[in-house]
């Protein structure tokens, strides 16, 4: 087999075809100025022959490379992994694909990722920013350059952009609240790191609810971890070996309430005779878990549309005044079995 030496062109497909390169071209975007026929047998040969387009080349000819960048935690995350369903499937709509990277959590990787997508000339960034991410400077690139940048669930802060959020202020508000009638007094909570605005809100909504009952705030109960299933159970462990145990626990995520009611059972305590449990997110496991587990709803899949929907506006509109700039979601609570009065 005779080894390649240069890529296929479009020259090359259109002398095979006997086209123009500019028909060729034109069915590879699939421009309806050309029958359907043509545009089949263009793409039918490109395949054939591996032509690879070279959309790096293509977005500096047009100024526009319709790809979207986005900048996520981890796509194993459940709330993360709809909202990414909610932002392919409109994105797609709209004309765009999507290029993803993950941060996992991490400022450097943030930073890295955010330099990549700059470079590969994308028209719009998507961000969730990492549970550590304290400032937005290093997203500079896009700001100087007036490249659309929407940050959504997590915003770093002081953030004076274009933001998606879901109203985690009363998700904390009405997880605690929901304890407090279901007769618990002493509610204990696990936290995302502080650095984060979604924890700090959703902490904030917890102590209102305990204002408002007159229940005075123990630091005490105020466990802060990372929030996935090990540092979870770890901050279990430790809760649960205190010498005063709690009636309630609020946990910031799914995974960590998922991960307590596993530790719990070890522990010989019982959930929610002992201790009832409140989780965020909505996640598939609070529902098969047992019990079934209390949380928020927080519509990551709606979040992921309306975060498509503002950066493609953003990226059409001349005008950005008509853009909302800070569109929060409502949340709901969602009752199960792990806060069912005994």
């Amino acid at each position: 087999m005779k080894e390649r030496t240069s890529k296929i062109t479009i020259y090359d497909i259109a002398r095979a075809l006997d086209l123009s390169a500019s028909t060729v071209s034109r069915a590879l975007q699939n421009n309806p100025l050309i029958n359907q026929e043509t545009r089949e047998k263009v793409k039918e040969t490109a395949l054939e022959m591996g032509y690879v387009p070279n959309w790096i080349a293509s977005s500096l000819r047009k100024k526009k490379s319709n790809i979207l960048g986005l900048i996520v935690p981890r796509t194993s995350m459940y709330f993360q992994s709809t909202a990414i369903s909610g932002i392919q499937h409109d994105a797609h709509k709209y004309g765009f694909s999507i290029v993803i990277g993950q941060s996992d959590d991490t400022v450097e990787m943030e930073k890295e990722l955010v330099n990549t997508f700059f470079s590969l000339r994308v028209d719009g960034l998507l961000a969730v920013s990492s549970m550590f991410t304290t400032t937005y400077e290093h997203f500079s690139p896009f700001i100087r350059n007036n490249i659309p940048l929407v940050f959504y669930d997590r915003v770093p802060t002081d953030f004076v952009g274009y933001t998606i959020t879901g109203d985690d202020f009363k998700g904390g508000y009405l997880a605690t609240k929901h304890l407090i009638s279901q007769g618990c007094k002493r509610i204990a909570i696990f936290s995302g790191m502080l650095t984060c605005n979604l924890y700090q809100e959703r902490l904030s909504g917890y102590k209102a609810a305990l204002a408002e009952h007159n229940i005075p705030f123990d630091e005490d109960l105020l466990y802060v971890h990372n929030l996935t299933s090990e540092a979870a159970t770890i901050a279990a462990q430790e809760l649960l070996s205190s010498p005063v145990l709690p009636d309630g626990l609020f946990a910031a995520n799914d995974t960590s309430a998922v991960a307590f009611i596993q530790e719990a059972r070890l522990h010989g305590i019982k959930i929610p005779e002992q201790i009832k449990v409140v989780g965020y997110s909505n996640d598939q496991s609070s529902r098969i878990i047992t019990p079934s587990l209390t949380t928020i709803e927080q519509s990551g899949y709606k979040m992921g549309q309306k975060a498509v929907e503002t950066i493609v506006q953003l990226i059409n509109s001349k005008e950005t005044k008509e853009v909302t700039k800070n569109f929060v979601f409502p949340v709901e609570l969602i009752p199960r079995e792990s806060t069912r009065k005994s």
